[in-house]
């Protein structure tokens, strides 16, 4: 039962500081213009924490897709993802 109680409060204190982390996040994105947002509002329910490698093959997929989709302009792309992506680090710092 002790290791049950320890597990649950230690889930319970990682969430929260996920969650702090989303907020700081958003506080981020809260600041992102046109397109940065768009995308930051697109990839975040894709970021998986903790998952550096696979959020880097989800952000690109979806930033490719959103190109191909015409949702953002190609030119300036890559800046505008920058941005965007340096609100969902915060995240996982």
């Amino acid at each position: 039962m002790k290791t049950v109680t320890i597990f649950a409060f230690a889930l319970a204190i990682s969430a929260t500081g996920a969650q702090a982390g989303w907020n700081e996040a958003d506080a981020c994105a809260a600041g992102l213009s046109g397109d940065s947002k768009l995308i930051y509002n697109r990839v975040k329910p894709k970021i998986v924490v903790g998952d550096k490698s696979g959020n880097k093959a989800r952000i690109k997929s979806t930033v490719k897709d959103m190109v191909s989709k015409d949702e953002v302009a190609f030119f300036g792309v890559r800046g505008k993802a920058k941005q965007a992506v340096a609100c969902l680090q915060k995240v996982d710092s």
